[in-house]
């Protein structure tokens, strides 16, 4: 429960990271039509890992992350808006990457045994048939 939340904050700040409001200081920041595609991307993600598939949202982040190199190469989003964007997809990654790997099987514990002795555990010789044991006498 608690490695779906960290998934699901990670993917929100992932998704403001990916809104196309400008920044005081970075009037446009990331173009409107390629911020619409990186949302889309980051809601396939958040939905592949609330279905608790994880290799799918991982595959849906490699597209997410394709998108941002593309947008970045071609001068949509600002540097610092990428390097956020990135923080973002690093994190939500590294939650994924974590959650995908298959839990370790527990190894069984084997405590060893001693084995039972014969007879009535005195002399380790089994006891002889109408005869009772050394402690069975009564004094």
């Amino acid at each position: 429960m608690i490695r779906w939340a960290v998934l699901l904050v990670a993917s929100t700040l992932l998704l403001a990271g990916c809104a196309s409001a400008p920044a005081a200081d970075d009037p446009v920041a990331v173009d409107p039509a390629v911020s619409a595609a990186l949302q889309s991307d980051v809601v396939e993600v958040a939905n592949a890992g609330a279905d608790g598939d994880y290799e799918s949202a991982l595959a849906h982040l490699d597209d997410l992350q394709s998108a941002l190199d593309a947008a970045i190469a071609d001068g949509s989003v600002t540097a610092s808006k990428a390097t956020s964007i990135q923080a973002s997809i690093d994190a939500v990654r590294a939650d994924l990457t974590e959650l995908a790997a298959p839990e370790p099987e527990p190894e069984p514990t084997t405590e060893p045994t001693e084995p039972e002795k014969p007879g009535n555990g005195n002399s380790g010789k089994p006891e002889k048939p109408g005869k009772p044991g050394k402690g069975n006498k009564d004094n």
